[in-house]
């Protein structure tokens, strides 16, 4: 049986995650997608002999209950749960306004369902404790589970512990013996997670576009959104001017632009992508920019440009300005404020030396052909049907399947 899944590695970027307007939490890194790629958790080969074994004598009562409990059911639920999301993506483009439901939640369900049946047996002996500390560690007592690897019994026997105490077990280990027997693969990048979110957006936009009385099925595939990095407003080409304008009516409203903008920007920037829309210094002139006008409200194309830095009309260093924004910010944490004051002010610094008029500005541009979006100028298309997606992580989300 082979398992395809998010296997979600984190490490904490908590100074990335405030340079860039971000929640300070941990991220996901992406290494190997490129060449399409997974990070495989493979079982020990002490599971494996034990596995092929055809008898093993003693109790085996958690692998006989590994064996009730039924994967596939858990990861359609998650697919359902998913699809329903979809059908309530509402009238707005974003990403974050749909609960995406990963495979990690649909096997930590899978790892309930089985520690709550064999915690509700532990409650029925007189100590349960005792009881569960036996069944792992004390190889004289009549429930010592014989079939389990030492990583498997410690695993189970925390795993047990909690759902009997607590009611619920923390965290996914893919190493339990639930998961024996099966490779679990795990996209670095999530791309599942990607592919839902452009879902989620293209069903938004169609609501958008309905909404406003416009027949998504009448728009001509030549047609394309292009996103101002600056002002976030959604340019519509590639349509007549009886479309154009009701289009970019429809679509420039709210958040709508500055959404898209970081979705098309997320999709441009992956391992492998190697998109043309997106470069060095186009990436520093947009960061600058956003970072300048987060802390103080100014647009850096509309400001003095000398001497490595820019100046307010009343004669004001910018870098000043910043510096004091960042110290009476509260989003920024003590320990950090000197590095955020550093990189935004070496970013000024660089693309004032550059000169704001020799950088191409990074407007952002995708294609919309048959109500969906389809990247462009990149080597990776996140939509379903691209040959891309059918080779690094199929047409579904995730799935079980026997080898």
């Amino acid at each position: 049986m082979n398992i395809f899944l998010n296997n979600q590695i984190r490490r904490n970027q908590t100074l990335l995650d405030i340079m860039f307007g971000r929640k300070v939490q941990n991220t996901k890194t992406n290494k190997n997608m490129q060449s399409g790629r997974r990070d495989t958790v493979t079982i020990s080969s002490e599971a494996q002999e034990l596995s092929m074994k055809k008898s093993i004598s003693g109790r085996t009562r958690n692998t006989s209950v590994d064996s009730t409990i039924d994967l596939q059911k858990y990861i359609d639920d998650a697919r359902e749960s998913n699809r329903a999301a979809l059908e309530n993506a509402g009238s707005e483009i974003d990403v974050n306004a749909v609960t995406y439901t990963d495979s990690s939640e649909a096997f930590r369900a899978a790892l309930t369902d089985k520690y709550s049946k064999l915690a509700a047996e532990a409650k029925t002996h007189s100590n349960p404790e005792e009881y569960i500390y036996g069944k792992y560690y004390d190889k004289g007592s009549q429930y010592y589970e014989a079939n389990l690897t030492e990583t498997e019994r410690r695993i189970a026997y925390n795993y047990e512990m909690q759902m009997y105490k607590d009611g619920k077990i923390n965290g996914v280990s893919y190493q339990d013996s639930l998961f024996r027997g099966i490779e679990i693969y795990g996209d670095v990048k999530d791309n599942d997670r990607i592919m839902f979110k452009r879902q989620t957006i293209n069903r938004q936009i169609s609501n958008i576009l309905s909404g406003a009385g416009i027949d998504t099925a009448g728009i001509p595939d030549t047609c394309s959104f292009t996103v101002d990095p600056y002002s976030y407003y959604i340019s519509v080409d590639g349509v007549d001017d009886s479309l154009k304008q009701p289009m970019e009516q429809a679509l420039n409203q709210g958040s709508n632009g500055k959404n898209l903008y970081k979705h098309i920007l997320t999709c441009s920037t992956q391992d492998g992508c190697n998109s043309s829309q997106v470069s060095a210094d186009s990436k520093l002139k947009f960061q600058a920019f956003q970072q300048v006008y987060e802390y103080i409200g100014l647009k850096l194309n509309e400001l003095d440009e000398r001497g490595g830095t820019y100046y307010t009309k009343d004669g004001e260093d910018i870098k000043e300005l910043v510096r004091t924004a960042v110290d009476k910010s509260g989003t920024v944490p003590c320990d950090y404020k000197a590095q955020v004051k550093q990189w935004i002010c070496g970013m000024i610094s660089e693309i004032s030396g550059k000169g704001w008029n020799n950088v191409a500005d990074m407007n952002l541009s995708i294609l919309f052909q048959s109500g969906r979006l389809i990247d462009t100028k990149q080597s990776i298309v996140y939509a379903q049907d691209s040959e891309w997606i059918k080779d690094t992580i199929g047409s579904s989300w995730y799935s079980v399947t026997n080898k």
